[in-house]
């Protein structure tokens, strides 16, 4: 069975009691142990990195290190990578707070700290930089590429007047050189 119908199978009982996957061969319900406790691993600490995920692995379980890795990218395609979310949350964290002080301090009419939050919140936002301009994709038009054999359209190559001359000075300066030596088979015994 392939990778991703196991991985389709995986993502039907990930959360389920061991009770109801009696159809799971004790292989993959072993797999399916290693992929929860990464998870949660991941789950408690977002920012854990993939080596520590993979040690732990190593180690409770005992596989090998392409093993973890592999286990690691699986749980990625299944519950996605936990690293981004946690980068998420604390973007909407620090936004929140930031938007919290700024009420607080209009209502105790602190304007010096208002504004320090407010700018603080814009450059966190990146407020303070030029939105990219969108490119017009519509417009942009593939270059029109000729095929040739011609050295002389790509670079910048003077055009030889007389090239079968060349052609032949290289020739005996570089094939006349050649000599050839004999040889003698090896038999079979070696020698």
């Amino acid at each position: 069975m392939g990778r991703k119908n196991n991985l389709d199978k995986f993502h039907d009982v990930l959360f389920k009691d061991f009770d109801e996957m009696e159809h799971l061969l004790p292989v993959e319900q072993l797999q399916l142990k290693r992929y929860r406790a990464a998870f949660n691993m991941s789950l408690e600490n977002p920012s854990t990195t993939d080596v520590k995920i993979r040690d732990f692995l190593m180690s409770e379980f005992g596989i090998s290190e392409a093993q973890a890795y592999r286990d690691i990218g699986n749980i990625r395609v299944l519950l996605g990578n936990m690293q981004n979310s946690g980068k998420q949350w604390i973007r909407y964290l620090v936004n929140e707070t930031l938007k919290e002080a700024i009420d607080k301090c209009r209502t105790a009419k602190k304007w010096k700290e208002v504004i320090l939050a407010a700018a603080t919140l814009a450059k966190y936002n990146m407020l303070d930089k030029e939105t990219a301009e969108q490119l017009p994709w519509e417009e942009i038009k593939p270059q029109d590429i000729e095929p040739t054999s011609d050295p002389t359209g790509i670079i910048k190559v003077k055009k030889l007047e007389n090239k079968e001359a060349v052609i032949q000075k290289l020739k005996d300066k570089y094939l006349n050189d050649i000599e050839d030596i004999g040889y003698e088979d090896i038999k079979e015994d070696g020698s």
